[in-house]
């Protein structure tokens, strides 16, 4: 009886993980995102998705980003996202680092689709945000990136 219920619990166990009931819950909202990778994760599915009313509130007011072409404020950042069309992309290698009350992500992206109307297909371009808690939630306060 012992063996029968034995073998019952691992087919019930291995139901459920073919079924992804043991996936590991997939982050869809700001509201339960619980760490710095995450945050990244979502600012660039809104971008993709041309959020633009959940990206923008993400950037704080002070927010600077450095490429290895300009530097962009809050209000340059935000147009240089508009004008990114994003097909695809993936990060890799990101870790967390923190840092006093922040969290600094670091990461590597690829990335294919167009700005400003040009094909754009970024390879493995390193990428560095820092991730601030306020009273709202988390916001970006700097980024940068070794791509144009």
């Amino acid at each position: 009886m012992r063996a029968q219920v034995a073998i019952l619990l691992l087919l019930l166990c291995g139901t459920l993980a073919e079924t992804g009931c043991w996936d590991p819950p997939k982050v869809s909202t700001w509201n339960s995102a619980t760490g710095a990778e995450q945050f990244e994760r979502l600012l660039w599915e809104e971008i993709k998705a041309k959020n633009w009313n959940a990206v923008e509130p993400r950037l704080a007011s002070t927010f600077t980003a450095q490429t290895s072409g300009a530097w962009r404020d809050r209000a340059a950042e935000m147009e240089h996202f508009k004008a990114l069309d994003i097909a695809d992309y993936s990060l890799g290698e990101v870790e967390v680092h923190p840092s006093g009350g922040d969290l600094i992500v670091t990461y590597k992206m690829n990335l294919r689709g167009s700005y400003q109307g040009q094909p754009l297909e970024l390879k493995d371009t390193r990428m560095m945000t820092v991730w601030q808690q306020v009273k709202g939630g988390w916001i970006a306060v700097a980024h940068a990136d070794s791509s144009q």
